[in-house]
């Protein structure tokens, strides 16, 4: 009986912390600042944003944040014993959610006065890895660069943590904590890191979108390029000439060598010099 009793307790001692093994998740929080500096602009605008690697799950979270005071640091906690939600506010305008085991994200996208959501894959980068190295924040960072839509990046990334990375930017053998373009337009500078054990909330996984129908990059970009045509072509009076809209925000819908808008461009152009003249 004495034994009995003993295997018992054993058994529900194990079932106790499986249990409690099975309603934690291992994340990752990684805190950005986003910056992007408009041509002929000396002072960037800036904002906060926080990264979230659900490691069991292999999904993450990418969403605009309030800046906290602690800067600059890196935070190691196993046993936080804390509940984590994510809870989608607004159109999620300024949110990413990957899934890694889909090889899938997702992320909104303006066209005038709308937002378009967009669900590509992950391995949309061709990234090259250089043997460059430099420390961020305590980690040992490695250089990798690549072409991506219109404009060049530079990428520090580090095998010491999990594969991820700010906005839609991923793919590299480990975190990238710092991306910028090599136009000076956009950059992403991680501030803070913490390593923490939570208990799982009814929210955190969810994905924000999954009720939304979705462009692929392909028909989005396709939707814009016909907006752009239109408002250039559009003419409520004689003397009134068309709208222009940039082919590029941080990344660049329309192509550079797009003949037919370019085409539309120089005719605007040419109706802009008459009118002047």
């Amino acid at each position: 009986m004495k034994k009995i009793t003993i295997t018992f307790f054993l058994v529900l001692v194990c079932s106790v912390i499986l249990s409690a093994q099975q309603d934690s998740l291992h994340i990752y929080q990684i805190k950005y600042e986003k910056s992007i500096t408009l041509t002929g602009s000396s002072r960037p605008f800036k904002s906060d944003y926080e990264y979230t690697k659900f490691i069991e799950l292999e999904k993450s979270i990418f969403s605009k944040v309030t800046k906290t005071p602690n800067t600059n640091t890196s935070e190691m906690s196993e046993d936080d014993d804390a509940i984590f939600f994510y809870t989608s506010s607004g159109k999620n305008t300024n949110t990413v959610y990957k899934d890694y085991n889909e090889n899938s994200f997702f992320a909104k996208h303006q066209l005038t006065s709308r937002y378009f959501l967009v669900k590509e894959d992950l391995d949309v980068f061709d990234w090259e890895i250089s043997d460059t190295t430099k420390d961020i924040l305590g980690y040992s960072c490695q250089l990798a660069t690549t072409k991506y839509r219109g404009r060049t990046f530079k990428a520090w990334f580090t095998s010491d943590l999990p594969i991820g990375g700010p906005y839609k930017y991923d793919g590299l053998p480990g975190m990238i904590l710092e991306i910028e373009s090599t136009d000076g337009f956009i950059k992403f500078e991680a501030y803070g890191i913490k390593n923490s054990a939570v208990v799982q909330g009814e929210n955190e996984i969810e994905n924000p979108f999954k009720s939304k129908d979705a462009y692929s990059w392909e028909d989005f970009s396709a939707l814009y390029k016909k907006k752009a045509l239109e408002l250039i072509n559009y003419r409520p009076s004689e003397n009134a000439l068309g709208t222009t809209i940039s082919r590029c925000a941080i990344e660049c819908y329309i192509k550079e060598d797009d003949k037919e808008y370019n085409e539309a461009i120089a005719s605007q152009q040419k109706k802009i010099s008459r009118y002047k003249n």
